[in-house]
């Protein structure tokens, strides 16, 4: 296939189109003043270089995905009553998420805070533990920790960790999270949060329970799931796939492109969106290393003929 991808913004490009995101966000404000309005007239027409930047952002807010992006960061209501506030609402959250990726961030902030140890987007890193075991958090991760003389407590508080642990019947190794918990004695496991706690067993046997209801007993190369209400039956997995972000990889197989974007975003600073949803669904398998994702993402749409546009440093959009 044929590649479309549009090269990097340089500074300059970058600049204008920051100023485009600040225009777009001050006009969605109803106490927007006849000066502002003016002053964005004089600008619109300055160059046209800030005619196309502000089209982009333009067609950008059109985007189902950038609805669904905000629906997932943002939080913010959405009511069908009242389409006026309902524009502004979202172009508010809309023009935070364009512009940076600090509104994202901040919402782990108080995690950080609480956390004797956090990793930031793009980073790994292994702690050695005073039991001698070991834990490596992957990308925007934290975690806290409860060691005390009855057991060794760990409090997964987001994203991911492998534990590698050290047998002691007489003190058992307990990771928790908001669904559930995980026990053990002596084994390797990852523990993963978001909607719900994913568990993958490396070596060794564990046993999750739900918070509220459900328990199950992993053996090495299975999986569960835990969440609020239920903790699934055990599956197997391909400890390649599974544990491939250790050797600093993503492989991913039979996956659609959303499914590949939303796992490579968590190591990207910033946020990927894809705009058209067909494209989203075109199933894809590959190999690749993490310590360039915008390279990956630029890889991606050039296997299946997509385009690539940066809008800020923050903002990578995927479309047909």
């Amino acid at each position: 296939m044929s590649y479309h991808s549009e090269p990097d913004l340089s500074r300059t490009q970058s600049h204008v189109q920051g100023q485009a995101l600040a225009w777009f966000a001050r006009l969605q404000d109803s106490k927007v003043s006849n000066g502002d309005k003016a002053a964005f007239a004089q600008w619109f027409a300055a160059n046209p270089a800030h005619q196309a930047a502000f089209a982009k952002v333009e067609q950008l807010w059109q985007s189902p995905a950038l609805h669904q992006a905000l629906s997932h960061y943002a939080t913010i209501p959405f009511p069908v009553a009242h389409k006026r506030n309902q524009s502004l609402r979202w172009a508010t959250a809309a023009s935070v998420i364009l512009a940076c990726t600090w509104f994202v961030a901040a919402a782990n902030l108080i995690n950080r805070w609480q956390a004797d140890y956090a990793t930031a987007t793009g980073e790994q890193r292994r702690i050695e533990l005073a039991d001698g075991s070991a834990m490596i958090l992957n990308t925007d991760s934290a975690v806290t920790l409860n060691f005390n003389e009855s057991q060794r407590g760990i409090k997964l508080l987001q994203g991911e960790a492998y534990f590698e642990v050290q047998p002691d019947k007489a003190k058992p190794f307990i990771v928790a999270t908001e669904q559930g918990s995980v026990l053990v004695v002596g084994t390797r496991f990852t523990v993963k949060i978001g909607e719900r706690t994913d568990v993958d067993v490396d070596s060794g046997i564990v046993a999750c329970a739900g918070k509220n209801n459900g328990s199950v007993q992993l053996t090495a190369g299975q999986h569960t799931e835990i969440s609020a209400n239920n903790v699934s039956t055990a599956t197997p997995i391909n400890p390649i796939r599974s544990f491939a972000w250790l050797k600093g990889r993503l492989i991913f197989q039979d996956q659609t492109l959303a499914q590949v974007i939303a796992e490579l975003d968590r190591y990207h600073p910033g946020v990927i969106l894809i705009t058209d949803a067909k494209l989203g669904q075109i199933r894809m398998t590959g190999n690749y290393k993490l310590d360039d994702t915008a390279a990956v993402v630029r890889t991606l749409a050039d296997i299946i003929g997509a385009k690539v546009m940066t809008l800020s440093p923050y903002l990578t959009v995927l479309k047909s």
